[in-house]
């Protein structure tokens, strides 16, 4: 059984219109009520599906959401231990790419397995239906293109694991119904970066993102 928990995340678009200028918010702009933490006593099951097809996948995101995954469990201090489940039914978190058409642009839903809590994340790779001026930069900077989907994993994932939306433009899990440059938020990532490898080290959290995680997984 799952249950809807909200719309639109990290890359979150409000759909004023869906041709020129996008509403862009912080992912997930939903009520967190309903969305525990995980059950880490023992390593975490997760599957990501191939979104073949799904328009703008690149090859390497696969390998954004792994990196996305490994940062939580570095912040954690190790306390979140995530392996790869062989089906998807068998994960506690699933992430499933998304078309900008199923109007899932980042977003994450509960799950319940067999009794234990876990979470749906959507992410949608198309950063051409994210608005200028970050469409555009991102079409010509690789690394921002990778910068976005990588962070929308990041975020989204925050949610899967139990951290609600802040206030603070520095936090990982901020949420942009409380306003800020959309652009500036992405380029400070992208500023860390000087190939595309620097990306597994630079896990995106802030320190407040740190100490509530650490707070939820003692």
């Amino acid at each position: 059984m799952r249950m809807r928990l909200g719309t639109v995340a990290l890359i979150g678009i409000a759909c004023a219109t869906v041709a020129g200028a996008l509403s862009l918010r912080m992912p997930g702009q939903f009520s967190r009520a309903g969305l525990g933490e995980l059950d880490a006593s023992a390593p975490i099951p997760y599957f990501i599906q191939d979104g073949k097809g799904v328009p703008g996948i690149a090859s390497g995101d696969r390998e954004l959401a792994v990196w996305a995954l490994d940062a939580w469990s570095r912040e954690s201090g190790g306390k979140l231990k995530f392996v790869e489940a062989k089906t998807a039914e068998q994960a506690l978190v699933r992430l499933r790419w998304v078309s900008a058409r199923e109007g899932l642009f980042g977003e994450t839903q509960h799950v319940s397995v067999a009794g234990k809590e876990g979470a749906i994340v959507f992410v949608m790779p198309e950063v051409e239906m994210l608005g200028e001026p970050l469409a555009t930069r991102a079409r010509t900077d690789a690394l921002l293109r990778d910068t976005v989907v990588y962070l929308t994993c990041v975020h989204e994932l925050g949610h899967a694991v139990g951290l609600p939306h802040t206030r603070d433009f520095r936090d990982i899990m901020y949420s942009f119904g409380y306003g800020g440059d959309i652009v500036a938020y992405f380029m400070r990532y992208r500023d860390k970066l000087n190939t595309r490898a620097d990306i597994a080290k630079v896990s995106g959290l802030s320190g407040a993102d740190s100490t509530a995680l650490r707070k939820l997984y003692p």
